[in-house]
């Protein structure tokens, strides 16, 4: 399989490596006009800015700023039919419809978007966790998202309205709102806060959301810029027990060791200490997220069926509740 990655970036590096490295793929290069090959370690990948030979490539990985997204996934649509998109799906709900529609005009494609926090250790064990067998029924979800922000921030592409479409809800928050309909399926936003209190870039540098599952569990996001840490924390409350989620494996390894807390349920007359349960810690030191991301985009192509995650209905679902959340709140920013 001959693959092209548009976008020479912090993401298309990462995808452009897994590739390399994939038994199935034959070829990978890189289209992206505006880095210098002259300062580019990986130079001899770049495709020369000129008309993309589209004839030449099998699959399409689109990992460039939002402003960019939606168009090119429709052209690799268009063009090769196959093609990984990075999250956001587009700047907006309505940009990712008319993906929808470039979709619909190719029976044949295949298309995935990179949520590859699905992917990640500690939420694959907290998966397995929950349910019947587990610790039964999901009874609420609360997770925190967000970053120490940085001296950059407001250079940011990514907190450039114009680019990126919104502030850290797209950026960061997107994630959490996906993992959450992971674990419950669709969600109806209840309510929703957004504040531009700090950065003042014309996005929302924190963003608060209450949300409902189909059964009525409650949901609660925290999406920040202000945190002054890099912080991911996820919580699981079941019918017999807890799961919290904290840490997040990364290039950097700013978020932490993944570690996964295990509590089952225990009442004064099952404990020794009251209120406080045997917890079971386990930790993880291996993230295959962006691997096993990649490779099963790539066998649902060559096996010619949809893939099981980060497909368009899920992408569909997360945008048009963060649609909804920014019209909430559509006069703060």
């Amino acid at each position: 399989m001959r693959c092209l990655v548009f976008g020479c970036g912090y993401m298309g590096k990462i995808r452009a490596a897994v590739l390399k490295n994939h038994p199935d793929v034959t070829q990978v290069k890189i289209y992206d006009p505006y880095v210098n090959p002259d300062r580019e370690p990986m130079a001899p990948d770049l495709l020369v800015p000129s008309e993309i030979p589209w004839k030449d490539f099998d699959a399409v990985f689109v990992c460039t700023p939002n402003n960019v997204s939606a168009k090119l996934a429709i052209e690799g649509l268009k063009n090769c039919g196959h093609v990984f998109c990075e999250k956001p799906p587009a700047r907006n709900y309505e940009e990712l419809c008319a993906v929808r529609e470039a979709a619909r005009a190719r029976p044949d494609h295949t298309l995935v978007f990179g949520f590859n926090h699905r992917y990640h250790p500690l939420v694959q064990a907290a998966k397995d966790l929950v349910g019947e067998g587990g610790l039964g029924e999901v009874l609420y979800l609360r997770g925190t998202y967000g970053k120490s922000g940085g001296k950059n921030y407001r250079q940011s592409w990514r907190n450039q309205k114009e680019i990126s479409g919104g502030g850290i809800l797209l950026d960061q928050g997107i994630h959490m709102l996906d993992l959450f309909q992971y674990f419950l399926g669709p969600l109806k936003l209840v309510n929703s806060l957004l504040q531009d209190s700090f950065w003042k870039c014309g996005v929302e540098d924190n963003v608060f959301v209450l949300l409902r599952s189909a059964r009525g569990a409650p949901v609660f996001l925290h999406s920040s810029a202000t945190l002054w840490k890099h912080t991911f924390t996820f919580e699981i409350g079941c019918e017999k027990g807890y799961l919290k989620a904290n840490g997040l494996l990364s290039q950097t390894g700013s978020y932490g060791r993944e570690q996964l807390v295990i509590g089952r349920r225990q009442f004064e007359d099952e404990a020794l200490a009251l209120g406080n349960p045997r917890e079971e810690i386990v930790y993880f030191d291996r993230d295959d997220s962006w691997r096993l991301e990649v490779n099963e985009f790539l066998s649902a192509v060559k096996e010619k069926r949809k893939a099981t995650h980060g497909t368009l209905e899920e992408a569909l679902q997360v945008m048009a509740l963060i649609r909804d959340i920014y019209a909430i709140d559509s006069n703060l920013l």
